[in-house]
């Protein structure tokens, strides 16, 4: 099962050679991952204390431009699960055609310590059921 979002290009995200900026498709791809972050911060509010993710890595591929005036498809599965990490696999779609692959790494960290903590039990639940074939 995969997370789905669609968003439209807007034009301030236009470059100078007429498509979608590269550096908007990480701010694309945090639209995509929103709902997995408030798997582990439901109210978006982090209590001093609490532990949180952090993005260790993202790797992204562009295969195609993208362009204003067609709505993309961001599509967000989990490629693997870890004991106190995990990654994403992300897909941009525009008009059927992939545009844009991403993989996130997140870990999950204790701030007192800055080391990593596993990931609460039902939490691994639901990103377990959320995994996919790449």
């Amino acid at each position: 099962d995969m997370y789905k979002k669609v968003l439209s290009p807007r034009i301030s995200e236009v470059n100078g050679a007429g498509h979608v900026g590269h550096n908007v498709i990480p701010v694309w791809l945090e639209e995509g991952f929103f709902e997995i972050i408030r798997l582990f911060n439901p109210d978006l509010r982090g209590k001093p204390g609490d532990p949180f993710l952090v993005m260790a890595n993202v790797n992204i591929d562009f295969m195609q431009e993208i362009f204003l005036g067609e709505d993309v498809e961001i599509v967000t599965g989990v490629k693997k699960v870890g004991n106190a990490s995990f990654v994403l696999i992300q897909k941009i779609y525009q008009g059927g055609k992939l545009c844009a692959r991403g993989k996130p790494t997140f870990v999950y960290l204790d701030p007192q310590s800055r080391k990593s903590i596993p990931i609460p039990p039902p939490i691994r639940r639901v990103l377990e059921k959320h995994v996919v074939e790449a």
